[in-house]
């Protein structure tokens, strides 16, 4: 599973810091939940740093000087969120007879619907603050979005539609434990690592009182 991705990116006249060593990001929850006109679960909202201004002439149609694309680096601000794509069974891992790994994905229709209304309004947050030109990209349109892979080994409590038990135990297996993102079942809105984390210390728990 991964982010279904939004982004808004835009130029302002006036300097943003984006040229700068340390960058100030700025990250809310307002829309994690949808809005009042809109009651689809969204996800987190937050600034994100442009790499460097190479990043920005190969990603421009057409060739630009340096000079150009650090002036443009220095009045650039972009925003992105994570929306909780759905799970769905043909997202899966399979082993072929030879043992190589292959992997499906695919975004469901409602992940690219909520993707696309979360992308407006990121953009309307970026008109308020005043941006020059901007434009928007969702992750049905490009595939280098956030990806926090998960969901390789979902946890449940049925071994024919999950591969570990509520406690991250191997079905078939008593002596084998999976604490990776791989047990969780949804991408969440958010960064999964406080999530892993906490699960990892919650199954260490149970291993250390009951084996």
């Amino acid at each position: 599973m991964y982010h279904f991705g939004a982004l808004a990116a835009g130029l302002f006249s006036k300097p943003t810091g984006g040229a700068d060593t340390f960058i100030k990001q700025l990250g809310f929850t307002d829309l994690y939940f949808g809005s009042g006109d809109f009651p689809h679960k969204l996800g987190y909202s937050q600034t994100v740093p442009i790499p460097g201004h190479l990043s920005i002439q190969e990603n421009l149609p057409v060739p630009i000087p340096d000079a150009i694309a650090k002036f443009l680096l220095k009045r650039k601000l972009a925003m992105t969120g994570f929306v909780e794509d759905l799970p769905q069974p043909e997202n899966r891992v399979e082993v072929s007879n030879t043992g190589a790994i292959h992997l499906f994905h695919k975004f469901h229709p409602y992940d690219i619907y909520r993707s696309r209304y979360y992308m407006g309004q990121l953009k309307k947050v970026m008109g308020h603050a005043g941006v020059v030109f901007m434009f928007g990209a969702t992750g049905d349109k490009d595939d280098r979005h956030t990806a926090h892979q998960v969901g390789t080994t979902r946890f449940g409590t049925d071994s024919k539609t999950s591969v570990l038990d509520p406690y991250c135990r191997l079905h078939d297996h008593d002596n084998v434990f999976v604490v990776d993102g791989g047990f969780m079942p949804t991408s969440l809105g958010v960064s999964p690592a406080l999530t892993i984390v906490a699960n990892a210390l919650r199954v260490a728990d149970y291993i250390n009182e009951t084996c």
